[in-house]
C-alpha cells in the first residue's frame, strides 16, 4: 500500500502553524484581542487556516520510526476520534442552542484533527512507555 503521508520534518512546521494560531483564536474568544473592520476578518481568516493546516500537517506527518505498529496506532487512533467526535457532535446538538450552538460549529471545524492528534500521542506514549518497561 501507497503511503501518503508528508516527511517527518512537516510534523514540526504543523506545530509551529497551529500553536500560534489556537493562541490567537483563544485570545479572541476570551474577548482579549478584538480586532476590527478588515483586520478582524484578515485574523479570523488566518486562525482558521492555521489551525486548519497546521492540524493537516501534525496529523498527517511521518513519525521519525514509521512501522506497523505505528501505523497501527495511527488507525486505530482514527478510529476512536471519529467516535468521540460523533458523540460529541450529537450532545452538543442536543443540549446547546442559539448563539453558543454557533460558536461551536467554529471550533467544530477544526475538532476532529485536535482529538485524533491527542488520541494519537496518548496512545504513542503508551507504546513507548511499554517499549522501556520491557526493556
Amino acid at each position: 500500500m501507497k503511503n501518503l503521508l508528508f516527511p517527518s520534518a512537516f510534523h514540526i512546521l504543523g506545530w509551529i502553524l497551529f500553536i500560534p494560531a489556537l493562541i490567537a483564536g483563544l485570545l479572541i474568544y476570551a474577548d482579549l484581542l478584538r480586532p476590527t473592520g478588515i483586520l478582524e476578518t484578515a485574523i479570523n481568516d488566518a486562525v482558521i487556516i492555521g489551525i486548519a493546516l497546521g492540524s493537516l500537517l501534525i496529523v498527517c506527518s511521518k513519525e521519525k520510526t514509521e512501522d506497523e505498529m505505528t501505523r497501527a496506532i495511527r488507525l486505530s487512533a482514527i478510529l476512536n476520534a471519529l467516535y468521540v467526535y460523533v458523540i460529541l457532535l450529537i450532545l452538543s446538538t442536543i443540549l446547546i442552542n442559539g448563539v453558543e450552538f454557533m460558536e461551536f460549529a467554529i471550533v467544530n471545524l477544526v475538532l476532529f484533527p485536535i482529538i485524533y492528534v491527542l488520541i494519537f500521542r496518548l496512545e504513542m506514549h503508551r507504546f513507548h512507555k511499554m517499549i522501556e518497561d520491557e526493556e
